[in-house]
Order: C-alpha cells, then sequence, then structure tokens
C-alpha cells in the first residue's frame, strides 16, 4: 500500500469533496475516509471515537505538495 499523507481534516463538507475531485482530475490519487476507519486500520480504536464523523482528505505522500498548489489554485486560497 502507497502511504498517503493527510492534506485535511474535519466534518465532512462539499469542499472536501470538490477537493477530492479537482485532485483525482488533476490524477492524483485522493480520497477521503473517515478518521475512525483510518485510525481503524492503523490499530487504534477507541469506542465511541473522539472524532465522531470527521474525515480526512488523504494524498500519495510524493504528490502532497502538488496537491496543495493544485488546490490553492483551483480554490483562490490556501486549503486549511
Amino acid at each position: 500500500m502507497e502511504p498517503f499523507e493527510i492534506i485535511a481534516a474535519g466534518e465532512p463538507n462539499s469542499a472536501f469533496d470538490r477537493w477530492v475531485e479537482t485532485l483525482k482530475r488533476a490524477g492524483i490519487q485522493a480520497k477521503q475516509i473517515a478518521i475512525a476507519d483510518y485510525d481503524r486500520e492503523h490499530g487504534y480504536n477507541p469506542t465511541p471515537h473522539p472524532r465522531g464523523s470527521e474525515v480526512y482528505v488523504l494524498v500519495p505522500v510524493e504528490r502532497g505538495e502538488e496537491a496543495l498548489k493544485i488546490l490553492k489554485l483551483s480554490e483562490g486560497s490556501s486549503p486549511d
């Protein structure tokens, strides 16, 4: 499995959906994953999970800087 970098975290929202689609169109394998699911995959499984329904936006580590530049250009501001 390719290592991924977290570029955003928070409640699911349309901006995250837009970012993932923009990055996929640019050829970057971006994805959203529930933080609870991500944590379970990495051996952390509290019940209830303290991050509730929050999600991460992930991109391959080697494309992280490029992804942030693309998002900045597409949104007209820095993706925080």
